[in-house]
């Protein structure tokens, strides 16, 4: 039977959607766009090198010369970005269009022309090709205005996914949607945190224990491998997900529609709110299995 992903109706919370106008950058239901609405926060680049060393700052001031004088690529667009520990040279500006639930992306301007040009560079002198790893990234330009709510800081095991945002064509500050929401559901006195990734920004509730979650590993005879079950034990962790039952997509409920054979609609689920394993638990795990 297939199933269709479909989006439902706004979530009734009228601050959750005046905060989502703000951040598309669009009036108000009053026809005012508010002082301070959100800009476009998630500028893309071609990440052309990092470096790292005492040295790095003038490696990259001489990669991006070079690439400055490169037919076709427009020198303005040539951006050397140091940070803590390295310095990267960046070229061009792209916004990145996500298409949610069917997970194509794209970009506007198309950046493939310019990434096989990035890529294809290479200093004759030497016979190397210093940027043939060149790839899409978001520019480190964003700042948040809470790093207190950042999950990525937090000490816990679990907490509970209960929204996501990301850009599409009419939104484009899904990092400041996120950190609002953020402040709406503290403000109701929930422990609500954000966790920003490359593409989306999730908001999650409270931070639990290992023994919140009891998970359980059985193997799938149709699949033939092992597949892993979570439960929520905790009270508190069980309360949270009373409240929030469902896992929030830019503001919508989002429905998985299953048809019988005829075309008739069989079953309506939403996407209900669900564990994750925080950052700094994650990382534990990792460095204890060997990943890097």
């Amino acid at each position: 039977m297939p199933r269709i992903n479909a989006r439902a109706t706004s979530v009734g919370l009228g601050t959750l959607c005046t905060l989502l106008l703000l951040a598309s950058g669009c009036e108000t239901p009053g026809g005012v766009r508010p002082f301070g609405a959100a800009p476009d926060e998630d500028i893309w680049a071609i990440r052309c090198i990092g470096l790292q060393g005492p040295d790095r700052f003038q490696r990259a001031e001489g990669y991006a010369t070079a690439i400055k004088k490169v037919t076709g690529l427009k020198p303005e667009l040539v951006q050397v970005v140091s940070e803590e520990d390295e310095t990267t040279v960046f070229y061009g500006r792209y916004r990145r269009i996500d298409a949610g639930l069917t997970g194509s992306v794209r970009y506007e301007p198309d950046p493939r022309r310019d990434l096989d040009t990035i890529r294809s560079l290479r200093f004759e002198a030497r016979d190397v090709w210093p940027f043939m790893l060149a790839t899409m990234d978001v520019l480190p330009t964003y700042h948040s205005s809470h790093p207190e709510w950042d999950l990525n800081n937090v000490a816990g095991y679990w907490s509970l996914h209960v929204a996501v945002f990301y850009n599409t064509d009419t939104m484009h500050s899904r990092r400041y949607a996120t950190e609002e929401y953020c402040r709406i559901l503290r403000e109701q006195g929930e422990e609500a945190y954000f966790h920003h990734g490359p593409a989306r920004s999730s908001v999650y509730i409270g931070a639990f224990p290992f023994e919140a979650v009891s998970e359980v590993q059985r193997e799938d005879p149709l699949a033939g491998r092992m597949v892993k079950s979570v439960t929520i034990v905790d009270p508190r962790m069980k309360a949270a997900q009373e409240r929030f039952p469902v896992s929030l997509e830019n503001g919508h409920k989002v429905v998985s529609i299953t048809r019988d054979r005829a075309g008739q609609v069989s079953e309506r689920d939403t996407t209900p709110s669900f564990p994750v394993i925080m950052p700094k638990a994650q990382r534990r795990i990792d460095r204890a299995e060997g990943r890097p």
